[in-house]
């Protein structure tokens, strides 16, 4: 073989080595891209995934506060209804005239006054219970003991208060309607809204 002859084989053979590495390099290159692409579409979707879930997450969120916002607005203002019926009453007692208070007060008496003298504390500006009036509060209800009316006047809206020496029993208009409201509201509530206990 002439030299020439080997010289063109060997650069036929380097070219031939030359066209396998080269097609080698592409299909590994093509390999490698493909695999950086799967990755990141993998990565993409897991991130959108995230991003949907946080989306999801803050979506509930928002709709768990809100809702919560809403029932907090909801018993505040049914809490304000029931508040209004109890000052209503309050203030119905208060207007009440000379004969049905004192059937209110000869009630409140009856529950209250026990055996022995008992002074009655009227509020600064009562004037439809006086001494005669308790006089026959006394005998018409067979309450047990003197009721005295007490000069002392005191700041309690309605009502009164009973003391025997150093003891008192707090039956101001207000005492009364705080303990009925403990008592009450959960009916007062089923009466307004029309379920039990108003929630």
């Amino acid at each position: 073989m002439a030299v020439d002859d080997i010289l063109k084989k060997i650069k036929a053979d380097a070219e031939d080595a030359a066209r396998e590495i080269l097609a080698e390099g592409r299909k590994d290159a093509d390999e490698v891209l493909a695999a950086a692409r799967a990755r990141a579409e993998s990565e993409r979707e897991k991130m959108q995934a995230k991003a949907r879930q946080r989306a999801d997450e803050e979506r509930n969120r928002i709709i768990t506060l809100a809702r919560l916002a809403a029932r907090r607005d909801l018993l505040n203002e049914k809490q304000s209804l029931i508040d209004r019926v109890f000052e209503d009453t309050r203030k119905n007692i208060l207007e009440m005239g000379r004969d049905d208070y004192r059937k209110l007060i000869g009630n409140f008496l009856k529950d209250n006054v026990e055996a022995g003298d008992q002074e009655v504390i009227l509020d600064e500006g009562e004037t439809r219970i006086d001494q005669a009036y308790l006089d026959d509060a006394t005998r018409a209800l067979g309450l047990p003991g003197k009721l005295k009316l007490s000069s002392e006047r005191r700041s309690i809206g309605g009502g009164f208060i009973l003391r025997s020496g150093k003891i008192e029993t707090n039956c101001a208009l207000d005492t009364i309607l705080r303990d009925a409201r403990e008592r009450l509201e959960a009916d007062v509530a089923a009466i307004l809204f029309g379920t039990e206990g108003g929630k």
